[in-house]
């Protein structure tokens, strides 16, 4: 299939498997006829790539003679691609996202890896007619939870290590990182053997490295799914509504607003938070920098975040609404709190999920310090939410990240500060609603947020979006938008 040199590389690893023992050899030998094909469908060529993919985790993780694995994958367990759901939307908005997503830079030496999720068909193909008719060097890597998880329990650690290395092969060539996953998953993965998993991220640290510290440019997207959607008591249909119109914000003008607020983030000291739930957490924001995120990286933007001093943070956070971990993709957490001394966390608890909560807190030692300040700007998002990518994006919130701290000295072509110096395995954000809580923002003792609320008039569009603009400046759905009055 002559799409891009990484899949010849696939074909021929498949082929090196055929010298050995192995249950797969007839699925081996079709996956194999089809890849030499002309394939005429796009679909059928994301189709014969999982199977690929597929067959090649499984004789990397060592199970090619098991048994039982067998029987689990010739069991109609798994879907193909065909089977695969898109998002209940428009092609003209589905394309519109995929524009959003792809980040290949013409005329530069790129290599594009496309991680895609489960039931995002429409998008994900979207994306890959634009690397293909731009002549793009590209991979693509499907995401697979459930498969994963179960391929992993089953392996010893020395398949484990054959995981990691082909892992760490995919990704040596990469530059720019295209993320198209789902929200919530529609059937929750099991548990990881923890061992397992802690060494599969050991061996793999360097890729999350790389990511960090900007040496690979990322855009993700993760779209609402139905589980979201349950999860969240918001009917699918308004769901997916309010996500597109996320992506679709004045970004010029808030863009500028985000500017005049990190000049004086940068010039301040320190930061304090509030609100009605008891939260009152206070930090060093001394010598960082903040960064500006509008939709460069995460789709739908925006934010602006940095990190606190590590040893700086003390207090206490009172995170209400639902949390989906990031180690446990499903699991439900309800209601955090936390309280700081010196930088780290001396004591935590959850009304649903305490279990959940402590996998996450106690995964390292960097886990229970925060690497990452955030406040989210998305003016149209104005209620907590599950989503891990939507929910610190909303406007009259701030998030703090458990973990990893980002390396990068550049965001989007301007210079940073954002390294604390804490290192962990996970990077979770967790974000506390100001808006509708009475919430404050204060910097260096001055109050710059009320209730949620920017004071400073020059980022009224980080309060009220498109609202902020005169009418004949906002696009047609919204110029008779009741903001004000809305359901969701």
């Amino acid at each position: 299939m002559d799409i891009s040199p990484a899949f010849q590389y696939r074909a021929d690893h498949l082929r090196s498997f055929l010298q050995g023992d192995t249950l797969y050899r007839d699925l081996i030998e079709r996956t194999l006829d089809v890849l030499r094909c002309e394939i005429e469908f796009l679909d059928d060529a994301l189709n014969i790539l999982l199977e690929a993919q597929r067959l090649q985790m499984i004789h990397d993780a060592g199970l090619q003679q098991n048994g039982g694995f067998f029987a689990y994958y010739t069991s109609q367990a798994l879907g193909g691609w065909h089977q695969q759901k898109s998002p209940p939307v428009s092609q003209e908005l589905v394309d519109s996202l995929a524009a959003k997503i792809y980040n290949m830079r013409s005329g530069e030496p790129d290599y594009g890896l496309l991680q895609i999720g489960e039931n995002v068909r429409s998008v994900a193909e979207s994306i890959v007619r634009r690397l293909i008719e731009n002549g793009d060097r590209f991979d693509i890597l499907f995401s697979e939870p459930v498969f994963q998880a179960c391929l992993m329990n089953e392996a010893d650690p020395e398949g484990i290590k054959t995981l990691a290395e082909r892992y760490l092969q995919v990704w040596a060539p990469v530059t720019r990182r295209m993320l198209v996953v789902p929200g919530m998953p529609s059937i929750v993965p099991p548990d990881i053997d923890e061992s397992k998993e802690t060494l599969y991220k050991e061996l793999t640290r360097s890729v999350r490295e790389r990511v960090s510290s900007g040496e690979i440019h990322f855009t993700l997207t993760c779209i609402p799914t139905e589980a979201d959607a349950h999860f969240d008591g918001i009917p699918y249909e308004a769901y997916l509504k309010l996500y597109f119109e996320m992506c679709d914000q004045p970004w010029d003008a808030i863009d500028k607003a985000h500017r005049q607020l990190i000049a004086k983030l940068d010039a301040g000291k320190q930061l304090r938070f509030t609100n009605a739930d008891g939260t009152d957490l206070s930090m060093s924001i001394d010598g960082m920098t903040f960064a500006n995120s509008l939709i460069a990286r995460n789709v739908p933007g925006s934010e602006v975040f940095s990190a606190p001093v590590k040893n700086s943070v003390n207090g206490r956070i009172v995170a209400k609404g639902v949390f989906s971990p990031t180690k446990s993709e499903g699991k439900r957490i309800e209601n955090i709190f936390f309280r700081f001394q010196d930088g780290k966390i001396i004591e935590y608890k959850a009304d649903v999920g305490q279990d959940a909560l402590r996998n996450m807190i106690e995964t390292d030692e960097g886990s229970c310090y925060l690497g990452e300040i955030g406040i989210g700007t998305n003016p149209h998002l104005k209620r907590h939410v599950a989503n891990g990518l939507l929910v610190e994006k909303i406007g009259g919130s701030f998030h703090v990240a458990l973990g990893a701290a980002y390396t990068m000295t550049e965001y989007v072509g301007q210079k940073v500060r954002l390294d604390n110096g804490n290192r962990s395995l996970i990077h979770w954000d967790i974000t506390t609603m100001l808006y509708g809580k009475q919430g404050c923002i204060y910097l260096d003792g001055e109050k710059i947020m009320e209730d949620g609320i920017f004071l400073d008039p020059a980022l009224e569009v980080l309060n009220h979006g498109w609202a902020a603009l005169p009418r004949e400046s906002r696009p047609e759905y919204w110029q008779n938008y009741d903001f004000a009055n809305r359901t969701y």
